[in-house]
């Protein structure tokens, strides 16, 4: 079993703060390192340490698939960590920390039991053993594909809703599955997945030269959870925690994020009405038919056009 983190980043500070935390080296058998920064600024004396110029190099002509000043410049991450071989790649945000030595120790193997050992059986009422609930043998969901961490510290909330003051205290929820049918918004600071939903997990194009910020990792779930759900996938959502310190400013990723939220409205729209097929029997070819039809879906921005010729090229990649 091979592991590797994605951590994309701009903040030396935070970013060697996040190493000592967590001590990666003992927990990874992969740790890459994306700086968001046309030139690496800093050297860290890590071997899988890259910035726009390595990708460029590495890509060449397919490489403005990959977003700039915006965390879904993970993305490279993410393929080169599917290209080293892993088997679980997992990914945070540079201000996430473990909240106490435990989780610390625990993370990896909290997510990769969400994989592998999310049972078929649970409470009508979480933590109650209520009539019916078998003693012995609760099954396992064997097609659990992608393991969504949550966090305690600062939400997840989008500017607006960080601005209004309205912020109430969180209360985490058990692991659970998501319900067919439904989605919710995925987080990607806190996220883990099987080597073969990568094609999934496309951060989608934002930040520098692009329509909208802010909004990768949302809509990469939108694509993620329409393809599971045809598939017969599942995607849990809740362990392992970790702490969000919130790095940064609400004011700014109010510019950011203010032409995003209205096509936030429309966008999971537009994917739930792609048809997929029985011809689409696996996540790549789920993934190929989706940017197919972006590629020919017309928008005020002309983004999906746009974004179904970025996810062809991310197939193409996945598959050489």
């Amino acid at each position: 079993m091979k592991t590797a983190l994605v951590i994309p980043t701009i903040r030396e500070n935070c970013l060697r703060d996040f190493m000592s935390k967590w001590n990666v080296s003992n927990k990874f058998d992969e740790f890459i390192v994306i700086e968001d920064n046309p030139k690496k600024t800093f050297n860290l004396n890590i071997k899988n340490h890259y910035s726009w110029e390595e990708i460029d190099k590495d890509l060449g002509k397919d490489s403005w698939i990959i977003s700039r000043k915006d965390s879904s410049v993970r993305s490279y991450g993410l393929l080169l960590a599917y290209k080293l071989g892993a088997d679980y790649i997992f990914t945070l945000d540079d201000d996430c920390y473990p909240i106490n030595e435990v989780d610390n120790c625990e993370f990896v193997n909290n997510h990769i039991d969400n994989l592998i050992n999310t049972p078929k059986w649970v409470e009508a009422i979480p933590n109650q053993r209520t009539r019916g609930l078998p003693y012995f043998n609760k099954g396992v969901n064997k097609n659990v594909v992608m393991s969504v961490g949550l966090w305690e510290g600062v939400p997840d909330y989008d500017s607006i809703q960080t601005l209004s003051g309205e912020n109430q205290k969180i209360s985490l929820p058990e692991t659970k599955v998501l319900p067919v049918g439904q989605y919710t918004p995925i987080c990607g600071m806190n996220l883990c997945f099987r080597r073969d939903f990568l094609p999934a997990c496309y951060w989608l194009l934002q930040g520098q030269g692009q329509c909208f910020q802010r909004f990768d990792d949302i809509w990469m779930g939108i694509i993620a959870k329409k393809i599971a759900d045809h598939l017969g996938f599942s995607i849990t959502m809740g362990k392992p925690y970790i702490y969000h310190s919130r790095a940064s400013d609400p004011m700014t990723n109010l510019v950011k994020e203010a032409p995003g939220i209205k096509f936030n409205e429309i966008f999971w729209e537009i994917i739930e009405n792609i048809k997929l097929t029985k011809e689409n029997y696996d996540t790549l070819n789920c993934m190929k038919t989706i940017g197919s039809v972006l590629t020919e879906t017309k928008d005020e921005f002309g983004y999906c056009n746009k974004l179904g010729k970025a996810i062809t090229v991310w197939c193409k990649l996945i598959g050489n």
